[in-house]
């Protein structure tokens, strides 16, 4: 599912670029790593990745039943599903490495990351209804929300840190909306629909 919920955004974006850029046949946008461990950038140059950095558990929307009724009106024993925000960041490698090549700079990559946010700005709930393909690529997917994610100058040190190349334009998203929900069940009864109660009292 994380995977299916990635690639569904990765094509809408380039979608959008295609249509802003007017270059119907050219993908900008990659479901790709930031770097190899050698510090190496991995995102191909002249294009944006999409990378995932972050799973979070949403207990707040968190369910606890466990048991529900199935189509066969049986009761069905089932752990509580499970909610996930995935934290993704978009990147724009355009390192200025072509003087030849107005489109290999720092300035496009920025303009990239310009149409990104207008994107998911004019649209940041995504379901099967204003998005026909998202069931195409899964579904189980019901509904995705995209927020603009903040964080602080020394998060985004610690990051690029950790992940130990330079410095890309980049913009962070939380999305959340992500249940998983495995229907192997630990076993099946049918549904108490009465309960007698024994009035009689034993006699002495």
């Amino acid at each position: 599912m994380i995977h299916t919920c990635l690639s569904f955004l990765t094509n809408e974006l380039n979608e959008y670029l295609k249509v802003r850029t007017g270059s119907p046949t050219v993908d900008r946008v990659f479901l790709t790593s930031v770097a190899t461990e050698g510090g190496g950038v991995v995102i191909p140059d002249k294009s944006v990745g999409v990378s995932l950095i972050n799973i979070e558990e949403d207990r707040v929307y968190k369910d606890q039943k466990s048991t529900v009724i199935n189509s066969f009106g049986n009761v069905e024993r089932l752990n509580p599903e499970i909610k996930l925000n995935l934290y993704v960041l978009i990147s724009a490698n355009f390192q200025n490495t072509s003087e030849e090549d107005s489109s290999d700079d720092y300035v496009e990559g920025l303009k990239q990351l310009s149409f990104i946010i207008s994107f998911f700005q004019a649209k940041n709930v995504f379901t099967p209804e204003n998005s026909p393909k998202l069931a195409e690529y899964d579904p189980n997917l019901k509904k995705l929300v995209v927020e603009l994610y903040s964080y602080s100058f020394e998060q985004l040190y610690n990051f690029w840190s950790v992940v130990g190349t330079k410095y890309l334009p980049s913009v962070l998203y939380k999305i959340r909306m992500l249940t998983f929900q495995e229907r192997e069940f630990f076993d099946s009864n049918a549904p108490i629909e009465k309960i007698a109660i024994n009035s009689k009292t034993k006699q002495p």
